[in-house]
């Protein structure tokens, strides 16, 4: 009987440690590739990643910057950008996913820096690899290629982003929404948004109107998630509105209405509701 009791104790102690091999051989399997994820802000142990791999002798920063650097490793160009202001920077957020290609675990980190002319909206974006050791390798910088707000398009494949882009000058604000790959130039346009009320000529809108049945589209505020889809607040002049206005060439004093368009992306287009009959952007 005690021989036979021994002989289970036995065969358990070796069927709980078969499953324990097995369990720990599990457990140490690679993770599958992460799906790609919107911009947001960096938590602070990504700053203390990403900022010594990029600023050299980093400290408190100045004139409105998080950082002071004393110099920026790997930049491209040996005048930082030529805008002679320093090299404050502020790391704005990252996008985490496959951005060079469809299963690179990689981050794509945007910033705003005072070497960065306006030509390239005072920023850009910065290309890190994973390591596999739990850090982050350079790959390369992307001035002009900020990325703030973007949001995923597809989990798995190549990154690509929904983002909104904004410029004003002289009066005149412009803001596109488009489709964009980090680290890439190609934005592919979906809709673009001009107000020309501030500039010299306040009815410069109603030059771009083709028709009278086109509403006047002045900016697109933001964009946001909206269940499956996505959700884009816009500022417009209905046709009917703008058509009187531009003939009393007072469109400056229009009144303007405002809407949220529903979004929804079948991989390869995306669809808009309501359709929308709006007159180019400049």
């Amino acid at each position: 009987m005690k021989r036979l009791l021994l002989s289970v104790v036995v065969l358990l102690l070796l069927v709980a440690g078969g499953y324990w091999l097995w369990a720990g051989h599990k457990a140490a399997a690679p993770p599958l590739a992460a799906a790609n994820q919107d911009a947001r802000p960096l938590t602070g142990a990504e700053q203390a990643a990403f900022l010594p791999l990029v600023c050299a002798g980093a400290s408190a920063g100045t004139d409105g910057y998080a950082h002071d650097c004393a110099s920026l490793t790997g930049y491209p160009s040996s005048d930082y950008g030529g805008a002679g202001l320093g090299l404050g920077m502020t790391l704005t957020s990252v996008i985490l996913g496959h951005i060079s290609d469809a299963t690179a675990d990689e981050a794509y980190v945007s910033y705003q820096g005072s070497f960065e002319s306006h030509a390239d909206n005072f920023g850009g974006g910065i290309l890190f690899r994973a390591d596999g050791k739990g850090g982050w390798v350079l790959e390369k910088w992307v001035p002009g290629g900020a990325m703030d707000g973007c949001l995923a398009l597809d989990p798995q494949g190549r990154s690509r982003m929904l983002c909104l882009r904004g410029a004003s000058g002289q009066g005149e604000t412009d803001t596109v929404l488009g489709i964009a790959t980090p680290g890439a130039a190609a934005f592919d346009r979906i809709l673009v948004a001009s107000d020309l009320r501030d500039t010299m000529d306040p009815n410069a809108n109603c030059a771009l109107r083709k028709s009278a049945s086109q509403d006047v589209l002045l900016g697109i505020d933001s964009i946001a998630r909206a269940g499956a889809g996505y959700a884009a607040a816009i500022e417009y002049v209905p046709a009917s509105i703008a058509t009187a206005a531009c003939a009393s060439k007072s469109f400056a004093s229009a009144a303007v209405s405002k809407t949220t368009l529903i979004m929804n992306w079948d991989g390869s287009a995306m669809h808009i509701t309501p359709a929308l009959n709006v007159a180019p952007g400049s």
